[in-house]
């Protein structure tokens, strides 16, 4: 992972072949020390793992990917949860024969590149477990 500042609270994340897309988004905030960001990116995926989450069942499904991935759009943010930045990240992967699969990003192992650019908020929020929808929420 090579990263750069570009303007203020504005960082240029560039992830190497064989680089996962979540772990290394953790490894930065923690180095940077960013609690709270938004982010986008694109790039090329030689594995991938989306899931989808039901409310109803409160369960998510997921499905692994083992070809070669557009990664056609990359977003997310992060917010602290237990005292730590957690990283929610969507994507939408395009194989070879331009079919689309989206959805939540479990992890995301890079092919050739992948270019995100990272914007840190400049604020403190925090996620909290909700027991009604099962998932980590926003504390507002």
């Amino acid at each position: 992972m090579k990263y750069k500042m570009v303007e203020t609270n504005t960082y240029v994340i560039s992830l190497a072949p064989g680089e996962e897309i979540v772990g290394q988004l953790h490894v930065f905030l923690e180095q940077e020390k960013i609690h709270n960001a938004y982010f986008w990116g694109i790039g090329a995926l030689k594995r991938a793992e989306l899931a989808h989450y039901r409310v109803d069942t409160k369960r998510y499904s997921s499905k692994e990917f083992e070809e070669p991935l557009e990664l056609a759009n990359l977003t997310g943010n992060a917010f602290v949860y237990e005292d730590k930045p957690l990283v929610h990240a969507h994507a939408a992967l395009a194989n070879e024969r331009f079919e689309t699969f989206g959805g939540h990003l479990v992890s995301a192992v890079i092919s050739s590149a992948c270019e995100i650019v990272l914007v840190k908020m400049n604020s403190q929020l925090q996620k909290k477990y909700s027991p009604v929808t099962g998932l980590k929420v926003l504390n507002i």
